[in-house]
């Protein structure tokens, strides 16, 4: 992996100093920091610059909770979230995960090891899951196309009378006005003006 670019959103200098110095001993990650005290400030450096993990602690002094969480990843979904928090609280984290964080890290457990592991695999989950999500969005697009070219009504060389689902000819004028709000009005394309005249 090349470099990975990591945003540090915590308020607390004693824990954003453990946290740099645990990412600094991973001597085979090249990483570029930045640090944010507040949601507000996060969400400004989100908005002008890409990092590949958001390191977030979840008590800040403009918000808390879950709802911290939501306010990164809803705007942010391609990025990987790791919440941190000084709680002991599984249901929390469950709902962190729930919320669309890719790992839950207790600070009071944390470790060099544990934090590299975490922004390692977090940042290949979200990656893994956004191609997926691609591969999604493509598949659909591709079935779209397909119903459109599935929805081509057979129209009569001559007569220009449409084949319908109950296989009858009709006219296109009358086929409009049973099957959508349209209306129709006679008009002669140029063509057909230069034939016609070319006739007399």
């Amino acid at each position: 992996m090349g470099k990975i670019n990591i945003l540090i959103v915590e308020d607390n200098p004693a824990d954003v100093l453990l946290i740099k110095e645990y990412l600094s001993e991973n001597k085979h990650i090249r990483q570029d920091l930045a640090e944010a005290e507040t949601l507000e400030s996060a969400l400004g450096l989100l908005s002008h610059y890409n990092f590949d993990a958001v390191l977030l602690d979840l008590r800040l002094p403009d918000s808390s909770g879950l709802d911290t969480v939501r306010k990164i990843i809803t705007p942010y979904p391609d990025t990987a979230v790791i919440v941190l928090s000084g709680l002991q609280d599984e249901e929390l984290a469950l709902q962190a995960v729930r919320f669309g964080a890719q790992d839950f890290l207790e600070k009071q457990h944390l470790s060099p090891a544990s934090l590299s592991k975490s922004l390692l695999y977090s940042i290949e989950r979200k990656k893994a899951m956004q191609e997926k999500e691609d591969l999604l969005h493509d598949l659909t697009l591709a079935l779209k196309k397909i119903e459109s070219l599935e929805g081509i009504l057979p129209i009569c060389l001559s007569c220009k009378k449409i084949l319908t689902e109950n296989n009858q000819w009709q006219r296109i004028e009358e086929y409009i006005r049973d099957h959508s709000e349209a209306r129709t009005v006679n008009m002669i394309c140029p063509d057909c003006k230069n034939d016609l005249e070319e006739s007399y």
